[in-house]
């Protein structure tokens, strides 16, 4: 009975990792769109407008393809994780920054591709933001600082883990 069970969350697991693995795909194909569409304000007779809105449009590409890195890396650990039968010949393939051995290691390497995608995603916001022709007040350091105390306590997880 126990092996039914474990068979089935193992077929489960791997449904979960293909499931984030399309979500991934569809991610970076939709940063290929976002990519192509910023090029296309390159025929825009004001070249300062042209440039900005590249420039923004770059940026939300660059935060779509990390945020489809994110589930690439999140579906990939999850396999190396959970295909106990094959580790060994599926973790050769894979890059050493991501052999993970335990969930820990799986969170901390999401963990930092998040406050990457993050960082990406406030400077396109504020890219925008400062295009659109609106001040940058005070209330716009809230997701910075966020973002801080997010790389202190992975800062501080590191540390504990080591």
């Amino acid at each position: 009975m126990m092996k039914i069970l474990f068979v089935a969350l193992h077929g489960i697991i791997k449904g979960i990792a293909f499931v984030v693995f399309i979500a991934g795909l569809v991610l970076a194909l939709l940063g290929v769109y976002e990519f192509i569409h910023a090029l296309s304000h390159i025929s825009l007779p004001d070249k300062s407008i042209a440039a900005s809105l590249i420039a923004v449009g770059m940026l939300q590409s660059v935060d779509i393809f990390l945020l489809s890195l994110v589930l690439f890396v999140f579906s990939v650990g999850l396999l190396v994780l959970f295909e106990a039968r094959n580790a060994e010949g599926l973790t050769a393939l894979l890059p050493s920054w991501i052999k993970v051995s335990s969930f820990l290691q799986l969170k901390i390497i999401i963990w930092e591709a998040i406050l990457t995608t993050l960082v990406v995603s406030y400077l396109a916001a504020l890219a925008q933001y400062k295009l659109s022709g609106k001040e940058v007040s005070l209330t716009s350091l809230v997701i910075p600082g966020a973002i801080l105390l997010l790389a202190a306590s992975l800062f501080l997880i590191k540390k504990h883990d080591k």
